[in-house]
């Protein structure tokens, strides 16, 4: 596999640039006098840290690729750049990225009183593209159960809703508005209402920030590491829902998928058929 060869050549060039590294500082220490152990011990010590790095990488890489299809094209250059988004990822529970608006012109309430989900919330995968959960994958009963609420909501407001490849993911389909210009501008205008993962059953969504506060509260999502950058979001509470762990729980996403289509619908023009 060309990736693989890929690691070996950067193995091997680490490898060289250690030993280039190592004849330099004996040549700087045997100048100036230095011990021989010193110069010992500083070359190990560099050799191991650019060895630790490359075994970092290899597996982080290998976990990604595991992740499946997402935003950014499956090889390398797709792993280099969410990489590269590591430092400015957010905290998935910090709600004072729309704190402000909780109350605001733009906010409204659609959901009713959430139960609260059971168990601990799954193990989400430290890339922030794909943006995925590692357990608590549901079976293919309760897939299929999820696929068709989603299929549902569709079928039932066909006049205003459809399916279309999403903007975010590029590889599955999402529910969009009809008419995207004539949506809630606190949505962002983009049209696309959510989506969900076929890979672990998880899903994208916007809420309204009072929605997306009781979603987080109640343990069904988080918000998504990069939702504070409007530049690849249009808006703060871009949300994952979690995969229903059982089929207890497609009613409760149900909800919220409709409480997000109410949303991104316009402003007294809201209501969908349920």
């Amino acid at each position: 596999m060309w990736v693989q060869r890929i690691f070996h050549v950067a193995n091997a060039v680490l490898v060289c640039a250690a030993i280039g590294f190592a004849w330099g500082q004996h040549q700087s220490w045997s100048a100036t006098g230095g011990s021989l152990f010193g110069w010992v011990m500083v070359t190990a010590a560099v050799v191991f840290a650019l060895l630790a790095a490359l075994v970092w990488a290899i597996r982080d890489y290998r976990a990604w690729i595991a992740l499946g299809e997402g935003g950014l094209p499956s090889n390398i250059f797709g792993w280099f750049a969410v990489t590269a988004m590591r430092p400015m990822a957010g905290d998935p529970y910090d709600q004072s990225v729309f704190a402000g608006k909780l109350g605001g012109s733009t906010d409204q309430t659609f959901l009713g009183d959430l139960p609260t989900r059971a168990g601990p919330r799954p193990t989400v995968a430290p890339h922030a593209v794909p943006h995925r959960q590692t357990d608590q994958i549901p079976d293919r009963d309760v897939m299929q159960q999820l696929s068709n609420m989603f299929d549902g909501i569709v079928a039932r407001n066909d006049d205003r809703l459809h399916y279309q490849l999403s903007q975010y993911e590029k590889h599955n389909q999402a529910i969009w508005l009809r008419d995207v210009e004539g949506g809630n501008p606190a949505t962002g205008l983009g049209g696309e209402i959510g989506h969900f993962h076929p890979s672990d059953g998880s899903m994208h969504t916007i809420l309204s920030p009072s929605d997306a506060k009781q979603v987080l509260d109640k343990g069904w999502g988080e918000l998504h590491s990069m939702a504070r950058f409007k530049r690849i979001f249009p808006t703060e509470t871009f949300v994952m829902l979690y995969a229903p762990a059982r089929a207890e729980h497609v009613p409760v996403i149900r909800d919220i998928i409709e409480a997000a289509t109410r949303y991104a619908l316009p402003r007294g023009n809201n209501s969908i058929k349920g």
